[in-house]
């Protein structure tokens, strides 16, 4: 990749977002392109370390109104990929919730605390910043750039065509620029075009560094501000710190991988367009947390985010959706993902979105 000088550009209502000049298509050195980015993901995050344990503050803000909604501290223990314990606190309200071993989750009963935004927006971005690299599969085209912004030298890797990758989706939910150092290859931004997310102060834990503070900024408003204030391995034999607690706990739904085979509507219905949305002039994508049970039955797990009377409207009608029995290692498994409904005022093709997932590729 050449060094060209980097600019600062609009995107959306966004003050700035980061972009590199004159991106270099990727397309004849694909294999080049997707083993840069496997090395960038053996070195950033936590996911590949043995065993280690972390406590870090979180302050989560309505990037809107400039307001905190959420405040408090994670701790998690792990020692492999699937067996951890993580205890969210605030104020003088907890939830704790386990891993025991792929697809073996467990939460504290009736948790206060949405256990499933805060994994997305604080576990996440600090052990798995590139959770969203898996679906850059073989068959997306990757382009890249590489420049200087605030001072480093960084190469940049997107996909080349995201919307065409995306298939009607919004490739937002899919996938991200990933911009990391030249030198030791530790991710410093990720952007998407409304969100940019910044890693700094790096420790390293065996043979990963880990970025100690992360700040995200939706449409350069501040979104979430994250710090891990220990960071330090864990020594053999310490499986009893990650064990599910014996009482006072409850299977939880496993959440749906970029990586895990696809999930398989059977049934989807359309969603009413009431006089209200209609009245409002609301159109647009809903986005509906859900699990889909072992039978393939619908239901859901929070609220939708979208425009007020549409989010009613797609809650309202998820029940009568049915999807295939997802498997996981073989058996039929609870699963929880995000659903994406569009009203548009177009005939309904029967078709949604799923977060975790790209489309399937058209039938040959």
């Amino acid at each position: 990749m050449s060094h060209v000088s980097v600019k600062t550009v609009l995107a959306g209502a966004m003050a700035a977002v980061l972009a590199l000049c004159a991106p270099l298509a990727l397309n004849a050195q694909a294999d080049k392109a997707h083993a840069l980015l496997d090395k960038v993901k053996a070195v950033n995050g936590l996911t590949g370390a043995d065993a280690w344990h972390i406590k870090a503050n979180y302050t989560l803000y309505d990037p809107a109104k400039g307001i905190v909604t959420s405040q408090g501290t994670l701790e998690e223990w792990s020692t492999g990929p699937w067996n951890y314990h993580r205890i969210y606190t605030e104020k003088k309200i907890s939830a704790e919730e386990w891993s025991a071993g792929h697809g073996k989750m467990f939460k504290s009963k009736e948790p206060k605390l949405d256990l499933l935004s805060l994994d997305k927006n604080v576990a996440q971005p600090l052990t798995n910043p590139l959770a969203l690299a898996a679906n850059f599969k073989p068959g997306v085209d990757l382009q890249g750039v590489a420049g200087n912004f605030n001072g480093e030298v960084l190469n940049c890797l997107s996909a080349a065509d995201p919307a065409a990758a995306a298939k009607g989706l919004n490739p937002d939910l899919l996938f991200e620029r990933y911009c990391f150092d030249v030198k030791d290859s530790t991710l410093r931004y990720t952007t998407t075009s409304t969100t940019m997310t910044s890693f700094s102060e790096f420790k390293p834990l065996g043979t990963h560094q880990v970025a100690t503070k992360v700040e995200v900024k939706p449409y350069n408003k501040l979104g979430a501000q994250l710090e891990i204030t220990l960071l330090e391995p864990l020594p053999a034999g310490s499986d009893a710190l990650v064990a599910p607690a014996a009482k006072g706990t409850a299977p939880m739904a496993w959440p749906h991988q970029p990586g895990d085979d696809p999930l398989v509507p059977v049934k989807i219905t359309a969603c009413d367009y009431s006089m209200a949305a209609r009245d409002a002039h609301e159109l647009g994508a809903v986005m509906i947390p859900v699990v889909i049970q072992k039978n393939g039955s619908v239901k859901s797990n929070g609220m939708p985010m979208g425009p007020w009377h549409l989010s009613s409207a797609a809650s309202d009608c998820i029940g009568s959706w049915k999807f295939q029995p997802f498997l996981l290692d073989g058996q039929p498994t609870d699963t929880s993902d995000i659903l994406i409904y569009t009203f548009d005022m177009k005939p309904f093709d029967g078709k949604i979105g799923i977060a975790s997932q790209t489309p399937a590729p058209p039938a040959k």
